[in-house]
């Protein structure tokens, strides 16, 4: 058999084979549907399912509750053999466990699911109990190409809050709390109604793909006081900026966390620090952002300046090595002072 017709009996038997196509799971497929996206690793273990894209032949165990799931396998023609979306009553809802994590100088939480004994991580929290200060949350931030709506839930305590701690970030408490610690004159907040501080995510919603993982993020184990226009300005432009350069092949690592506790003068001129309830919940000084590739090397770190009130660009604290940052942010109090450091040098 000559060259030419070993080619053509390859080329017949791919024909006969068929070309496989990968699955792509489309917006209205996430939008529409409230299980639980699972599949099982080589290994048999599940594995909470993180991208849009199904290989050929991997079946989606979509989990309702432990005893209620639907598999549906990405077939050869790029179609999934149970069609989405799919709705089930009560879906279960994401629980937190304490986990080991030596990094952490406070109590260590996952948040995710246990299925079949087998803990399903979405991210990791680091808690101070004794200040009920949330000090970073961590997790793989993967590539997708479109950004479902984000769902409305209500902000879940875990039973690591009291019922004053959970309710420190309305308005009207923040501002009694301004006036206890700063005296009734003081100009930060001049009334009940002012929104200048709200519950700045630290693991952002639109970091995941699936409606049960955008909702996870909604909790107050993963927010830290933040002013208002700094996370709808600088901190969102790096965020929205994180998720834009993600390689398709491979997450980031993504740590976010708050530095210090914001210092400012009373109605005599003294300085105080912010809090929210009482001594608990510090309004933090800094806010900082890690991105690393998942094996540990850094390739980015923000680090802004978290009040309004301060008119004057700050001097970057000496954990921090200045560097250019990769994109343009605006320089003002209203949108955040930000500093970018050197990732081989900044320390957490």
């Amino acid at each position: 058999m000559d060259g030419s017709q070993i080619l053509l009996l390859l080329l017949l038997c791919a024909m006969g084979r068929g070309v496989r196509s990968d699955c792509r799971i489309a917006q209205n497929m996430v939008e529409g549907t409230n299980r639980i996206f699972t599949y099982r690793d080589a290994s048999g273990a599940f594995r909470l399912q993180r991208t849009e894209i199904v290989p050929a032949g991997v079946t989606l165990c979509m989990f309702c509750t432990v005893t209620d799931w639907v598999e549906t396998q990405c077939q050869d023609n790029g179609q999934f053999s149970v069609a989405m979306p799919m709705l089930c009553n009560e879906p279960m809802r994401p629980t937190v466990t304490r986990i080991r994590d030596n990094e952490c100088s406070g109590t260590m939480y996952a948040v995710g699911y246990t299925i079949e004994g087998q803990q399903l991580e979405l991210y990791r929290t680091c808690f101070d109990a004794s200040n009920a200060r949330v000090l970073y949350s961590q997790s793989d931030v993967y590539y997708k190409s479109f950004f479902p709506r984000r769902p409305w839930v209500e902000f879940v305590a875990d039973e690591l809050f009291s019922p004053r701690e959970a309710t420190a970030y309305l308005k009207s408490n923040i501002y009694h709390a301004f006036n206890y610690i700063y005296g009734d004159g003081q100009t930060y907040l001049t009334s009940a109604r002012s929104l200048v501080i709200n519950r700045g995510h630290l693991v952002a919603s639109a970091d995941f793909l699936f409606v049960d993982q955008m909702s996870s993020t909604f909790r107050y184990l993963n927010v830290v006081p933040q002013f208002k226009s700094i996370n709808d300005g600088n901190w969102e432009k790096i965020e929205r900026w994180v998720r834009s350069i993600i390689p398709q092949s491979t997450p980031f690592r993504v740590k976010t966390g708050g530095i210090g506790i914001l210092m400012l003068a009373d109605t005599r001129g003294v300085f105080q620090q912010a809090y929210l309830a009482g001594s608990k919940i510090p309004v933090p000084e800094w806010t900082y952002k890690v991105v690393r590739e998942v094996g540990g090397r850094g390739l980015y770190v923000f680090l802004t300046y978290n009040c309004t009130f301060q008119r004057e660009r700050p001097q970057v604290l000496n954990i921090c090595s200045p560097v250019s940052c990769p994109l343009s942010l605006p320089n003002t109090p209203h949108d955040g002072f930000t500093f970018c450091c050197d990732p081989k040098q900044f320390p957490l």
